[in-house]
């Protein structure tokens, strides 16, 4: 006997609802699987810009009074967004006047430190020549340090049907250039006029230290559909989940996410593998998980063990930086899902923007991290009308995470 309406659905009488069921992951498919090849081969990776563990202190980038300042607040605030540099419109600009915004009318003690870029800084193939208009114009009056991971983009190499191929150009050379730079007080761009350095990061994987947060960011290539992470990257990550303090929230940031409904890119099961066998193998798992590529916004819960020992991992996508193109998710039925959509017994969907511009506030302090999202609906020439789009909290005790009001 097949089961009856309000057992399948959880629909009653009227608005009666009794739960909510999940829905079959063949209709709204949250990871690639199977055997889809990237567009290109892994790219090898540039020699390290300093020695391992490749950690990189925020007291490095600012300075002692700034650095006091924010353990006198008692809360550590950055930006962090990806996939921005694309030179077919100037929606990249359009989201670093928002964040510009919001880092000249914060208040004092809320400022952001810095912004995490979250991979693919330059379209189509991270080339030197683009860094001027596409990154250094871009946040010439941005007010804040830009740390960064590369994303597939950021490695890609040239590709015949877009023009000639640059025989002399390597795997990353203009993200190494302008991020792994062993002069970092040299301006980044002479013909834009910004006053930005280049920043000197150690690796093109590596962990930012900081007063109320430990940062760790992977690399995970070319691939269009999957991240690829080789197996000495996965022993350094390991080691650096063991090494973070346990008294600061852990952060993982990777270009590629583990989950997305999109119908472009969707999540990497690949990278999925990656970072839940590592955090199971260390015992260790994150607060917050942080990922671009797909561009719009997505916030997933995932559950990981069962009752008391059960904890909550939020996994954000937050790359509708600039790339013109957002990206939309799978429908439901002929519509867009509604949220939050739970997907199984260990993930739900909580909240999604694909029809904006926009950027992730962190706030995080010694029990929480707050994080916002900011948008505005992109018009050609208009000033951005930003919004809050949700709010959440990770409580860093209970492991648990909740969407705020």
């Amino acid at each position: 006997m097949s089961p009856s309406h309000s057992f399948s659905t959880g629909k009653g009488v009227g608005k009666r609802q009794s739960h909510v069921p999940p829905v079959n992951g063949e209709k709204f498919p949250t990871q690639t699987t199977g055997s889809k090849l990237p567009h290109y081969p892994f790219q090898p990776l540039p020699a390290p810009n300093g020695h391992a563990p490749y950690r990189f202190d925020l007291a490095d980038l600012l300075s002692p009074e700034d650095i006091k300042s924010i353990k006198t607040a008692g809360v550590l605030v950055c930006h962090t967004l990806g996939d921005t540099g694309d030179s077919r419109g100037q929606q990249q600009d359009f989201v670093a006047e928002m964040m510009t915004r919001d880092a000249q009318d914060s208040a004092a003690s809320k400022k952001p430190a810095f912004c995490y870029h979250l991979g693919d800084v330059v379209y189509f193939a991270g080339d030197i020549d683009k860094y001027g208009e596409n990154f250094y114009e871009t946040y010439k009056d941005y007010p804040c340090f830009i740390v960064a991971i590369p994303g597939n983009h950021d490695c890609q190499p040239d590709d015949p049907q877009d023009g000639p191929v640059d025989p002399n150009k390597r795997p990353l050379d203009g993200w190494v250039q302008n991020f792994m730079s062993e002069s970092p007080g040299r301006l980044g761009s002479l013909k834009t006029g910004s006053g930005r350095t280049q920043m000197d990061l150690p690796n093109v994987y590596w962990t930012l230290t900081t007063p109320f947060a430990t940062i760790i960011g992977l690399f995970s290539n070319v691939g269009e559909t999957q991240g690829e992470i080789r197996t000495d990257q996965i022993d350094w990550f390991r080691s650096e989940l063991l090494a973070a303090d346990k008294d600061l929230a852990l952060i993982v940031a990777v270009h590629h996410p583990p989950f997305s409904g999109d119908t472009e890119h969707s999540g990497s099961s690949d990278v999925y593998k990656v970072l839940f066998d590592s955090f199971e193998a260390t015992r260790r798992y994150p607060n917050l998980i942080l990922s671009g590529h797909v561009h719009n916004y997505q916030r997933f819960t995932h559950r990981v063990g069962t009752g008391r020992s059960a904890i909550q991992v939020p996994c954000v996508v937050a790359g509708a930086g600039g790339y013109t193109n957002l990206g939309k998710l799978h429908k439901i039925g002929g519509a867009y899902p509604t949220v939050p959509l739970v997907l199984g017994n260990d993930l739900t969907l909580e909240r999604y923007d694909q029809d904006n511009f926009g950027f992730l506030r962190l706030e995080v302090s010694k029990a929480k991290i707050l994080g916002t999202y900011i948008s505005a609906p992109y018009s050609s020439g208009a000033q951005p009308v930003a919004k809050v789009v949700e709010s959440f909290e990770v409580d860093l005790v209970k492991n648990s995470v909740n969407t705020l009001p």
